[in-house]
């Protein structure tokens, strides 16, 4: 007897390869877009931070002499292909980010308590918030 030696895959075993991969990816897809507007809404978050550090420094160093265009010029962050130019104010700052340039409408607001402070001479408290919160970090999520 004639024993007969496969050479290759058959049929069913590739469509069950293909049924498998397309399984994957219709899982791994969604989550790789969430994960990219993740990193760019972190990357606005970060902006935030530095806009913070630089009014915290004003603050510390001449809390009488903040005014917003002061606050304005010395604390604003260029333009990126993310979100527009940040024009940041003595009580914080809002950015409404574009679906078109970060892939979901978000918006990020960082704000301080300078009006409750500013005549008392106390620490400035800063909160975060933003939506849509499962693209923001822990921190900034209402």
């Amino acid at each position: 007897m004639k024993r007969s030696i496969q050479k290759g895959f058959t049929l069913i075993e590739l469509m069950i390869v293909v049924a498998i991969i397309g399984i994957l990816a219709s899982v791994a897809l969604p989550q790789y877009q969430t994960y990219t507007i993740k990193a760019k809404v972190t990357q606005l978050v970060s902006s935030l931070d530095n806009i913070k550090s630089c009014i915290s420094e004003q603050y510390t160093s001449n809390s009488t002499a903040m005014v917003n265009s002061l606050i304005s010029t010395l604390c604003s962050i260029a333009s990126n292909t993310l979100f527009p130019e940040i024009q940041p104010l003595v009580t914080g700052v809002s950015v409404v980010g574009g679906a078109a340039s970060i892939g979901a409408g978000v918006s990020a607001s960082l704000s301080n308590n300078y009006n409750d402070v500013s005549g008392t001479g106390g620490n400035l408290l800063w909160t975060c918030t933003g939506t849509d919160n499962k693209y923001f970090p822990a921190g900034c999520r209402t």
